[in-house]
């Protein structure tokens, strides 16, 4: 009894080290990540029941995602956006800009002259040396209202950016998910040619015997060759999508690269307890789009800088200073002088205060025009929206129907068909369709699967959901 404990012990104890090494990532990525893509189908759910995350910095699990001995979508999504150099080049302009705001505080540059007043024509004797220094002092508000222009324009940079990393993303599981269509066409591709040996070792056998026809081997030896052509075209298309992940993602991704689809859980998928999107629940998902879309809050921000634009427009009516301290030599008096001054520039004179009104009305519109460029996308939104979830529904009720209902049919009938051909019951070509029609359903079962996960991606994208917030 306690050798058994002890083995089964020692068992466990493997298997926790195995899942942890191939596992490694995931796990720096729920507690430490401060990239928590929305990847994992169940993931989703949240969505009906938000909650804001806090998020923390990387340690390790930077260093994690290049030593995994599987790839995943998590790491296939955070290769792409930490190794984009748009990206890193959008990032670094944004940094940037906090120091350009911060720029806008100062004063502009104070002014030093000297002046030489009362030069003789014989340049024997100056009347007056002078020396000045001034200084500008914008009305106040117009120096934060410039610094408030920068940081909008910087929130505006942010939700380009985040637009660009959801694109990306959003390319990276649509070919991920291609590559899941494509492996399971080539399992099938594999399966329907060691049944079609069957078929044909069953047809050259009743072709000896004299009980069928050649032209059943021919049949056979025919389908054989296609499947194997079928192969040929499905491992290019296979590696097209690793080229295409190789340039997303920065790094070598090839036939020699494993790739896990254990986060696709089909039976979930199709179960409406578990998983489920429909009309009931649009106006969430619509609402959750309007509030976290980036290309939303780069129109908010828009606006924001068109208002800001506008009150500098209307500060611009008020006038600047301008202070000038001097000290005047005086050689032929008794002592020297000082002189002060102050001046203000007059933005209101009737020949010159019309650019400030074409400038007010010029941002005026600009705001108008933001306006509805925001509502005609809000409109544009819903509609996406509404068409991915009519799209999901269509599609999860295919994929049910295909795997619930037109697989066991098929296979069923398939079985039936061979059964009789092997006991003379029935004709090779009856076999041959019985088992085509099994082949198709199989095949549009797994497109429907990919095209649903697509859709799902598409949602994703739809609600900004790829990046937490």
């Amino acid at each position: 009894m306690f050798k058994i404990i002890l083995i089964v012990t020692v068992i466990i104890a493997f298997s926790e080290i195995k899942t942890y090494s191939q596992n490694g990532f995931e796990n720096y990525l729920k507690k430490d990540s401060t990239y928590r893509f929305n990847s994992s189908l169940k993931d989703l759910d949240s969505l009906f029941n938000i909650q804001t995350e806090t998020g923390l910095k990387d340690t390790a699990f930077f260093n994690s995602y290049g030593k995994a001995e599987v790839f995943t979508l998590n790491q296939l999504l955070f290769a792409a956006v930490n190794n984009n150099p748009e990206l890193s080049a959008m990032q670094t302009k944004i940094e940037a800009s906090d120091y350009q705001a911060e720029g806008k505080t100062y004063l502009p540059d104070p002014m030093f002259e000297v002046e030489l007043d009362d030069i003789m024509s014989d340049f024997k004797r100056i009347g007056m040396i002078n020396f000045f220094v001034s200084q500008m002092f914008p009305f106040p508000g117009k120096l934060e209202l410039e610094k408030k222009a920068v940081l909008n324009s910087k929130a505006m940079m942010q939700s380009e950016r985040l637009t660009m990393a959801i694109d990306i993303m959003n390319m990276i599981k649509m070919n991920y998910y291609d590559l899941y269509l494509v492996n399971y066409k080539l399992k099938i591709n594999k399966e329907n040619r060691l049944l079609m040996q069957t078929f044909l070792a069953s047809s050259e056998a009743q072709y000896t015997v004299g009980k069928g026809m050649q032209q059943e081997v021919f049949k056979a030896q025919i389908e054989i060759s296609r499947l194997d052509n079928e192969e040929f075209i499905l491992i290019q298309q296979r590696k097209n999508i690793f080229s295409e992940l190789t340039r997303l993602t920065k790094i070598v991704v090839d036939e020699n690269t494993k790739i896990s689809f254990s986060d696709i859980d089909t039976e979930y998928l199709m179960n409406d307890y578990s998983f489920n999107i429909n009309f009931s629940k649009n106006k969430k998902l619509i609402e959750y789009a309007f509030e976290h879309r980036p290309d939303i809050k780069t129109l908010h921000n828009k606006i924001l800088m068109n208002q800001t634009d506008l009150e500098m427009s209307k500060l611009e009516r008020y006038p600047d200073f301008n202070i000038k301290l001097g000290y005047k030599i005086l050689p032929f008096e008794e002592k020297n002088a000082f002189a002060l001054m102050f001046g203000v520039n007059i933005p209101f004179a009737p020949w010159s205060s019309g650019k400030y009104d074409q400038s007010i009305r010029r941002n005026e519109i600009m705001i108008k025009s933001t306006t509805d460029e925001l509502s005609i996308k809000k409109n544009d939104i819903r509609n996406e929206i509404t068409a991915i979830v009519n799209n999901m529904t269509a599609l999860k009720e295919t994929m049910k129907f295909y795997y619930g209902v037109q697989m066991p049919q098929t296979e069923n009938t398939m079985k039936s068909a061979q059964y009789s051909y092997e006991t003379n019951m029935g004709s090779f070509l009856e076999l041959l369709d019985a088992y085509k029609m099994y082949q198709e359903t199989k095949l549009m079962y797994y497109e429907s699967v990919a095209m649903y996960l697509k859709m799902i991606a598409e949602l994703e994208k739809a609600t900004g959901l790829n990046l937490k917030n």
